[in-house]
């Protein structure tokens, strides 16, 4: 949709489904995080349905310029939510009446779904181009923007519908449904890394996420471990996600996608490394050091995010971004066994553990293309074309 892109139709032609965003992000974190701090067993399937799509939606309807800020703002409702949790949870001590107050809210998002547009890029990969260009149409008049002529959207729709046909694989009509449908199922998983560029860019994402839900996740509720009052860390964490939520724009807008991650995942891992020789009687060192570890890796995850919905094309993106999570999710569930196994061994071993990890995780950033003032690509095929070539020109 590059000949859209230029008009100022992105800018604001999906506000409803920003707004949607933030308003899942708040109640959605409110939920997560006493359900983490009181079961030690993180139930993070619910958060991957909603965040991957709604995300995407919100990335996919913005000029570049605005990615950016977009892609991190709208997470900004969770650093502020996880303050007020602290001081609630302190307050209502029943994990039960906690679980139903918090879980309530998620009421509010149904009214929102009588007023969200699908994303135009996914309604032209899926060939529905009369519904693309009725969103269009209304973000035009929006926007008071001016269209291309209706042909010349139709052709450009066409176009990117036969891109994405050639690199799908088409099932095998004389097959049952049961079998079609199990190869629909394996070619959704196989397409994120049949292609070379592909690939690399989906393997290293689910070692990132992996690592980043193993160790914010940890921090989270590691404050018993570390010897600290768990509702002030909670608070404390909060605060410190502020400015991850914020100060990460100007970063990523200055120094790019990869430089950024790359810097805030070594940030993570130097100051995890060194608080886990630090004495625990040193409280006030130890909860700063947590806290510039919760930072760091607060940054790195919303410019990761931000990252990979930049990446992956559009037939593949909500794909990509929800196996992503899942693997986040796996890294999330393990933080509390960590915490538990290895800090039984010596308080500092998970936090070496948790170290080591983001430091690995720097290293696969290099893995990856910039993205910084690249136009989101919407087939598998476009990617390949556009990174390989840009590899081989270097």
């Amino acid at each position: 949709m590059s000949c859209c892109s230029s008009t100022h139709l992105n800018s604001s032609m999906h506000r409803n489904t920003i707004v949607f965003h933030i308003l899942k992000n708040t109640i959605n974190r409110f939920q997560l995080f006493q359900v983490i701090y009181y079961s030690h067993y993180p139930s993070l399937v619910p958060r991957c349905g909603l965040t991957t799509p709604t995300s995407a939606a919100a990335m996919e309807v913005n000029e570049p310029k605005y990615r950016a800020a977009v892609g991190i703002l709208i997470f900004l409702p969770w650093a502020l939510t996880v303050l007020v949790l602290g001081g609630y949870g302190y307050l209502l001590r029943d994990w039960r009446w906690l679980s139903v107050t918090t879980s309530l809210p998620c009421l509010l998002f149904l009214p929102m779904l009588l007023v969200l547009d699908e994303s135009p890029r996914w309604l032209i990969v899926r060939g529905r181009h009369d519904d693309a260009l009725r969103v269009l149409q209304k973000a035009a008049r929006w926007n008071k923007a001016q269209l291309p002529p209706e042909e010349e959207l139709r052709a450009l729709m066409d176009h990117i519908r036969k891109e994405a046909l050639t690199a799908t694989k088409k099932s095998d009509a004389s097959t049952s449904g049961l079998v079609r449908s199990l190869k629909n199922i394996m070619e959704d998983v196989i397409v994120l890394v049949r292609t070379r560029r592909m690939r690399s860019i989906t393997l290293s994402f689910y070692a990132q996420f992996f690592v980043l839900g193993m160790v914010y996740y940890g921090l989270s509720f590691g404050a018993d471990k570390l010897g600290v009052d768990p509702f002030v860390y909670m608070a404390v964490s909060g605060v410190m996600e502020v400015p991850g939520g914020t100060l990460s724009i100007p970063l990523a807008e200055k120094m790019g996608r990869r430089a950024s991650s790359t810097l805030f995942f070594v940030a993570t891992a130097g100051s995890l490394l060194v608080l886990g020789f630090i004495p625990t009687a040193l409280e006030w060192l130890v909860v700063t050091l947590a806290m510039l570890g919760r930072l760091a890796i607060t940054v790195a995850f919303q410019i990761v995010y931000l990252y990979a919905s930049e990446i992956f094309p559009t037939e593949v993106r909500v794909r990509g971004l929800g196996t992503c999570t899942m693997l986040g999710t796996v890294g999330a569930m393990l933080a509390p066994f960590i915490l538990e196994i290895l800090g039984s061994i010596k308080s500092w071993v998970p936090l070496f553990v948790f170290g080591v990890a983001a430091f690995v995780a720097s290293v696969t950033t290099f893995w990856l293309p910039e993205t910084r003032t690249a136009p989101m690509l919407d087939t598998v095929a476009s990617l390949e074309a556009t990174y390989s070539g840009a590899k081989e020109a270097r």
